[in-house]
């Protein structure tokens, strides 16, 4: 097995959890199907999910995608689920809330209220529905489309439940509960896993360009701050060799290779796949399996 294989397949038994980001519209959807489908193919029970509202995996797979955890069918071992942001949020603000009634006084719930309209609310609210997938031991691998920033991973590792953080912007003091501790301690369990190397990788994709590689690496270098190394790295979209015939294809495949090259010197730790860019619409199971294919079977950074 090579060092690519390392980073996408379950070792030693243990599951391998998969996490793929990047900017908008550099395919990091795409490639999280891709990586769900060869893994299950391979025999693995995977779990594909998303928290990215604008995630179109039902739409990659051609296949119906819920809030709920949906056998895929027409492959073994394939699962998704797309989380939805706004329910998830909306029941993680009202179970702040019921909490803070009852032992604070309305200006402090006021306060709790405004605190619990910013972005960050969003982020928690939805990592917190990944700790209940991530928390399951019936999956082998699980997927997950679009990975949580530094910022996001630095609010879990506060020293007691986000919601009391909230109360104690509030002006509120409040003491941690039996319930608030075996929180936090699944949290704990959750951000070590995902800082153990050997069952998480953390990757990026990107499309070989400028901007793409720099806000890539700005994202690992925060996330290195957490002891969480960039493992892999997807240079997307490339423009086959044999397509480039015209001038322009000839110089803009040249460019992207010298991209490439700067993508490889700028994570040199990581392991690098390369994906053609497909004249069809990345879509269904039998293309998704033949990309798997090309692009992992015996694949390394070398090739």
């Amino acid at each position: 097995m090579n060092r690519l294989q390392t980073v996408i397949y379950p070792q030693n038994g243990e599951r391998k959890n998969l996490f793929f980001s990047g900017k908008g519209g550099v395919g990091k959807t795409s490639m999280a199907c891709i990586t769900a489908v060869e893994t299950a193919k391979k025999g693995y029970k995977t779990l594909l999910m998303t928290t990215d509202p604008a995630a179109h995996i039902g739409n990659v797979l051609d296949k119906p995608v819920s809030d709920e955890i949906t056998k895929i069918d027409g492959l073994e071992n394939l699962y998704a689920v797309k989380i939805d942001q706004k329910k998830a949020t909306q029941a993680y603000k009202e179970k702040v809330l019921q909490d803070a009634e009852g032992k604070f006084d309305q200006h402090t719930i006021m306060a709790m209220k405004e605190e619990l309209d910013s972005p960050c609310t969003e982020e928690m609210a939805a990592f917190q529905k990944f700790v209940d997938f991530a928390s399951r031991d019936d999956f082998q691998v699980i997927i997950f489309d679009t990975a949580p920033t530094g910022h996001t991973l630095r609010l879990l590792e506060l020293p007691m439940d986000w919601s009391k953080q909230i109360q104690l912007k509030a002006g509120a003091s409040t003491n941690v509960t039996e319930e608030d501790k075996k929180q936090q301690e699944r949290f704990d369990k959750v951000l070590d896993m995902m800082k153990d190397k050997k069952t998480t990788t953390f990757s990026f994709v990107m499309y070989p360009e400028k901007t793409p590689i720099i806000e890539a690496y700005r994202a690992s270098k925060e996330l290195e701050t957490l002891d969480i190394k960039t493992q892999l790295v997807v240079a997307n979209l490339i423009i086959p060799e044999e397509q480039a015939l015209t001038p322009f294809y000839k110089k803009r495949r040249a460019m992207q290779l010298e991209y490439i090259e700067e993508i490889n010197n700028t994570f040199e730790d990581a392991e690098l796949l390369k994906v053609p860019m497909f004249e069809d619409e990345i879509k269904g199971l039998e293309m998704l399996i033949e990309i798997g294919k090309k692009i992992f079977d015996g694949g390394d950074r070398n090739e």
